[in-house]
């Protein structure tokens, strides 16, 4: 169990690197730098289905499965980071990581809608633990001179953007696990493969059409080309499957609330990216968010395991 939580939480801080990449790439558009991720991850798909398909162990001929996996990736992955990128230049990483921490909830929630299962008392009471933490974490900032911020534009948009994201990835969560269980020979490494190859061809066209017409230095075209191979062979490939190495080796219980993590791993780089902790009541509504979604987890829920 011990090797299980820390694949866990490797997988976790794996993907918290995605708040902070746009960040990084701050003079790059958001979907130039969501269109980079998927190239390296495409690339590395198609190097891993050819590896696969070598050993004999996935048909590439199955137009059927190309299509599920294309309307999948499209959706789940590449318009949910577009959206997210966007998300985090706009309002910055705080309120769009934890916005993006709702999807285990989220995810869970929308399993029960679409099976008619009954919200129970402990859950809701984990829904408005998540709800005070979400406005605790956005409370109105007073300055040293006594001015409180006022929420711009931008904020707005960015938060629209991360609801956005969380949106499509939920409605991808739910429909990704029935159709992945509806083929039962098919492995996660070679279901998340055919999705990252099948985005490829997709993420060039996105890259070719949101590319900055301002020439960009070498320096510039070099960090955009590391933080897109970190983002698409770390943050997507590796912390995909630890993950699938932890699941086997801890409880469904457990492993649903390992996912905080993430959460916990995109305020920390986002502060020191930034060089400053975010504000007390940030940090006070992302411990409250946190245990409201802990608390949503921790209600066992044999039903959703085949949802």
């Amino acid at each position: 169990m011990r090797a299980g939580f820390f694949y866990a939480v490797a997988a976790c801080f794996g993907w918290a690197f995605a708040f902070i990449g746009p960040l990084i790439l701050g003079d790059w558009p958001g979907l130039a730098v969501a269109a980079g991720r998927y190239i390296a991850y495409g690339a590395a798909s198609v190097v891993t289905l050819w590896l696969l398909h070598r050993r004999g162990r996935t048909r590439l001929r199955d137009a059927k499965l190309w299509r599920e996996s294309l309307l999948l990736t499209l959706f789940g992955n590449l318009l949910y980071y577009a959206l997210l990128s966007v998300a985090v230049q706009k309002a910055g990483y705080v309120m769009p990581t934890l916005i993006i921490g709702l999807l285990p909830v989220t995810v869970s929630l929308a399993a029960r809608i679409r099976h008619r299962l009954p919200i129970t008392p402990r859950y809701g009471w984990a829904l408005l633990l998540i709800a005070a933490g979400l406005w605790l974490a956005r409370a109105p900032q007073v300055d040293a001179v006594g001015d409180s911020h006022v929420t711009s534009t931008d904020e707005l948009i960015g938060w629209l953007c991360a609801a956005g994201s969380t949106l499509l990835w939920t409605i991808y969560g739910v429909i990704n696990a029935e159709r992945l269980r509806a083929r039962p020979g098919m492995s996660g490494m070679q279901w998340s493969s055919l999705q990252g190859a099948a985005a490829l061809p997709f993420a060039l066209l996105l890259f070719a059409a949101t590319t900055p017409q301002a020439a960009h230095g070498l320096d510039d075209w070099l960090l955009f080309i590391a933080v897109s191979l970190f983002l698409g062979l770390v943050t997507s490939w590796a912390a995909n499957t630890l993950w699938n190495l932890s699941s086997t080796r801890l409880p469904p219980s457990l492993l649903g609330q390992m996912i905080v993590f993430e959460t916990i791993g995109g305020i920390a780089y986002g502060a020191i990216w930034t060089g400053a902790w975010p504000a007390t009541t940030v940090l006070a509504g992302t411990a409250v968010l946190i245990v409201g979604v802990v608390v949503a987890l921790s209600e066992r829920q044999p039903a959703l395991a085949s949802a």
